[in-house]
């Protein structure tokens, strides 16, 4: 991988109109998203973000553990349909806000803890992606981000679209995070998690 090519986007991004991959059972057996909301360790006064929060399947863990958690999506079919849920109403404390990964609509030092999940791959520029998540973060705020590993797995992105834990884990450095963690939680996707410097 040459030393820009993780700054543009590899072309690949997933269809909202398979959604209903998403809230699969095959889905949550092979990524239960309490595994990766328990390895967050959230607090019950914690803001929380997560990125590319698609239909919900990760935030609806994760909202009753914290304070307020901000979902963002660039797609509205995708907000619509996690809106649409019961837990979207009955939690109280989930707010849906459109937006790009590039172009974060959050004021400064406003989260506790940032999350993606298959997100990274799709990212078109990298640099500016950690900015906004750094200026989104308080002084010594969590990442925590889930992508495919770079092998053959069942479903997921194509190869050359992959981007391996160990050069993720060089970007997240590059970009100004420290304490980079590999998290062994998932069979076909690695887990990191960081802290903003």
């Amino acid at each position: 991988m040459s030393e820009n090519s993780e700054d543009h986007n590899h072309g690949h991004s997933f269809d909202p109109d398979n959604w209903r991959k998403l809230e699969s059972d095959e889905r949550r057996a092979r990524m239960d998203p309490a595994k990766l909301v328990d390895a967050m360790a959230l607090a019950p006064g914690d803001t929380v973000i997560d990125i590319g929060v698609g239909t919900g399947f990760f935030a609806m863990e994760a909202a009753p553990r914290c304070g307020k958690l901000i979902g963002i999506d660039h797609s509205p079919r995708m907000l619509q349909i996690c809106r649409s849920k019961e837990a979207f109403t009955t939690l109280g404390n989930l707010e849906l806000r459109e937006g790009k990964a590039e172009s974060l609509p959050m004021d400064d030092g406003v989260a506790d803890v940032v999350f993606h999940v298959n997100l990274f791959h799709e990212v078109a520029d990298m640099k500016k992606f950690h900015q906004h998540i750094r200026r989104a973060l308080k002084p010594g705020g969590r990442l925590y981000m889930a992508d495919w590993r770079a092998v053959p797995t069942q479903g997921g992105p194509p190869q050359g679209h992959r981007i391996s834990e160990e050069q993720a884990m060089i970007i997240l450095q590059r970009d100004g995070f420290t304490n980079i963690r590999g998290l062994d939680l998932y069979e076909d996707h690695y887990v990191l998690s960081a802290i903003s410097g």
